[in-house]
């Protein structure tokens, strides 16, 4: 799509037209694994919207000619879906609007789906907010499930892997559900990939295996979208709090921290308090972080939340220990244990059952609103658009989540399983 100098700055009111818009929010869609597989009604935004949800199939009778007609003794259930806006404010310096709008669009096209597709796909599973980690805004949620199934549960000699979604499946279907597909963090690929029989041949072949890196594929044969917002665990957003542990027993030298393009050579016996001096020194989203621990470690790495509704920034560590001298195992890799908000893991691998029992809506038309004027909070501060030489770009969308029976899913949690 062509974009002049002029598109995203000078725009009739301060709605992005539908031309613009449309093509980044169907993307929300094909970016989400929850929308890939639960089907989709209307939904409107001023009011609550009662969605048919079916509960049973009728029953059909024969009847003589002239004779009663049977009514039928099936019903449909309906439950009540309620639009939850959905925001994300961005701020870009004007002189990339002005200079490059076609490479601001393009980013846009690529960010803005893939937020809103893992802040929709993380509360209908979970039942929380991504951003906060607090209670989410579906009264239905996925982790309601009331079938289980740990993987590693059946040994290789009984199917392993494969056996273990086969019984996932039997739990659905004895409560007289279809079982029509699987929603999977990417680990249950990777698990899926390295299952063997006792003979070390594949259980999973194919399409099965899900070789792809897409979100498309299958597992045991059933349709299979993947998405991280079924554990949770976004990886490049980093962990509020990360647990650093120095392998071996060191007696000497230096170990280097390193996080975001910035770096540190600490001794093998640091205290908390140097380790925090370091990396506060880096600034930015570093300046406030705090480091417990014992000399020597393991550190506690802690990044604040921003706010009481904001979530803490954060980024992922990685530690060079190969300066390290004496004890043992001095040289070996460094462990880096992320645990906080932002990728808190939720140890659900996958989600499956009769995805006709799940229906999500999307009201109103999803916008972009632009201003190089207003003022925005960035959660400690008030900053203005004009004086700081912004366009703000405001994204907004309503979405709704209903689950017919918790009965219809099951869940896959992570169990024994590899990954």
């Amino acid at each position: 799509m062509a974009i002049n100098a002029n598109a995203l700055s000078n725009v009739n009111s301060t709605l992005l037209p539908p031309t613009i818009t449309g093509p980044i929010f169907n993307k929300a869609v094909e970016s989400s694994a929850i929308m890939s597989q639960a089907r989709r009604v209307p939904l409107s935004v001023s009011a609550a919207t009662a969605i048919p949800v079916p509960m049973d199939v009728p029953t059909a009778g024969w009847v003589s000619e002239g004779g009663v007609k049977p009514a039928a003794q099936g019903g449909i259930g309906v439950k009540i879906m309620t639009g939850k806006k959905v925001a994300l404010l961005v701020p870009v310096s004007d002189e990339v609007v002005l200079s490059n709008p076609a490479g601001l669009y393009d980013q846009l096209q690529q960010d803005l789906p893939t937020a809103i597709a893992r802040a929709f796909d993380y509360a209908a599973i979970t039942g929380k907010d991504l951003k906060t980690g607090s209670a989410g805004p579906f009264l239905d949620n996925l982790s309601n499930a009331t079938n289980t199934v740990a993987l590693g549960t059946a040994s290789q000699a009984n199917g392993g892997l494969y056996a273990d979604i086969v019984n996932g499946v039997g739990k659905v279907v004895d409560k007289n559900y279809d079982f029509t597909g699987i929603v999977a963090d990417p680990r249950f690929r990777v698990d899926a990939q390295l299952a063997t029989d006792t003979t070390g041949r594949p259980l999973f072949l194919g399409n099965d295996q899900a070789a792809n890196a897409g979100i498309a594929g299958s597992l045991a044969g059933y349709p299979t979208s993947f998405g991280k917002g079924v554990s949770g665990r976004y990886w490049r957003a980093g962990d509020s709090v990360q647990t650093v542990t120095i392998n071996g027993t060191p007696t000497g030298g230096t170990f280097k921290l390193s996080s975001g393009g910035n770096s540190a050579d600490l001794a093998y016996n640091a205290a908390n308090t140097t380790v925090q001096t370091a990396i506060q020194a880096w600034g930015g989203v570093y300046a406030t972080v705090t480091v417990a621990g014992s000399a020597g470690g393991p550190y506690t790495i802690t990044f604040p939340a921003i706010s009481s509704n904001v979530a803490a920034v954060a980024a992922p560590f990685t530690v060079d220990q190969r300066n390290l001298t004496g004890g043992t195992s001095a040289t070996a890799k460094a462990t880096v244990a992320a645990s906080g908000a932002g990728g808190t893991d939720s140890l659900i691998r996958g989600v499956g059952g009769d995805w006709s029992q799940a229906a999500y809506g999307v009201g109103m038309d999803i916008s972009v609103k632009i201003s190089n004027e207003a003022n925005y909070f960035d959660g400690t501060t008030w900053h203005s658009a004009f004086q700081e030489n912004l366009t703000l770009l405001l994204v907004e969308a309503y979405y709704g989540f209903v689950v017919g029976s918790n009965d219809a899913f099951v869940l896959y949690t992570k169990g024994s399983a590899a990954f």
